[in-house]
């Protein structure tokens, strides 16, 4: 990798990381600063590999550091845009666990280090699920591609902070209190400090 700044939003279903990247497209002040990475499950999903296999947390893994490296290769060393990935290496690791395997067969099973996922990313932004907080607002399929429950939605979340919560640069921002606009303000003001703006 080159060194250049990449930073994982995370979170459960719903929590707006899609949302998010959508915000900072439209604001001038954020225009030509970043490029983002979409979710590599997009990707794993077209390989034949179902979602119910453990194959298919290791796939997710490497096409993940797959993407990243791709994408940072490809901007090259005159480009200094940060990457913000739509979910991170790490991430997988919340299906494994709440599929009940054991997390520490996850990272001999994808040859990876949790320390290694840590050294990859500049920060991290945990935008916690509106399930938990603001029931009202998750939404799952038809209306929105997230087939999980309130109660798993909420499970996952949990996970993800367990996971990255031990990150150095580790953010999350909850719904108390907060409608969409004050967290996506929240979100782009941890943003700011991660990169030095």
């Amino acid at each position: 990798m080159s060194g250049r700044s990449i930073i994982v939003l995370t979170g459960g279903p719903g929590g707006g990381k899609s949302a998010l990247l959508a915000d900072l497209s439209r604001q001038p002040d954020w225009a030509g600063y970043f490029v983002s990475l979409p979710e590599a499950a997009h990707f794993s999903r077209e390989t034949g590999v179902s979602s119910s296999e453990r194959l298919f947390q290791r796939v997710m893994v490497n096409l993940q550091i797959a993407l990243e490296e791709g994408l940072d290769r490809a901007l090259g060393p005159d480009d200094g845009r940060i990457i913000l990935c739509h979910r991170g290496t790490l991430d997988p690791l919340a299906f494994w666990i709440d599929r009940d395997w054991p997390q520490d067969e996850f990272f001999a099973f994808t040859n990876t280090t949790l320390e290694g996922h840590y050294q990859r990313y500049a920060g991290v932004i945990h935008l916690v699920t509106s399930a938990d907080g603001v029931p009202s607002a998750y939404t799952r399929w038809p209306e929105a591609h997230r087939p999980e429950e309130t109660e798993q939605a909420i499970r996952l979340d949990r996970y993800l902070h367990d996971i990255w919560c031990g990150h150095p640069r580790y953010y999350r921002i909850d719904n108390n209190g907060r409608d969409w606009p004050a967290k996506s303000r929240e979100a782009q003001a941890i943003l700011r400090r991660i990169v030095g703006l």
